[in-house]
């Protein structure tokens, strides 16, 4: 019986410290997305998210990430369609900040067949 009671009190103290400790740290993420479409068949979605981990004691870790598409008709019928991706991590010191942005052009006929893709790797700069 002694055994099971150490046990419960030792279970029970470790889910305490545990659950004080989560709590030094603080995350918070944003998130924002707009998506206008028209009725002649454009349209434009922007996402952009922020996430930031700030433990406590230590300086903030951000992450911010911007996605854009814009779709177009062209003079095919069909349409063009560009995408953007941006992506930043900000964490302390310099030596540790990234950023990174790839994007892509995509034509499309009157019957949906792809005629032009243009896309841009991922850049990533230090």
């Amino acid at each position: 019986m002694k055994r099971i009671i150490t046990g419960l009190t030792a279970a029970l103290a470790l889910a305490l410290v545990g659950s004080a400790w989560a709590a030094d740290e603080t995350d918070t993420t944003t998130s924002k997305t707009t998506v206008k479409k028209n009725k002649d068949g454009t349209e434009s979605v922007k996402t952009e998210k922020k996430s930031t981990h700030n433990p406590k004691g230590a300086p903030a870790t951000t992450d911010t990430s911007t996605y854009t598409q814009e779709t177009d008709k062209n003079s095919m019928g069909g349409t063009t369609t560009k995408v953007e991706k941006k992506s930043t991590h900000d964490a302390p010191g310099t030596a540790n900040d990234s950023t990174t942005s790839t994007s892509s052009m995509t034509e499309r006929d009157a019957s949906g067949k792809v005629v032009k893709h243009e896309s841009s790797g991922p850049t990533t700069t230090k």
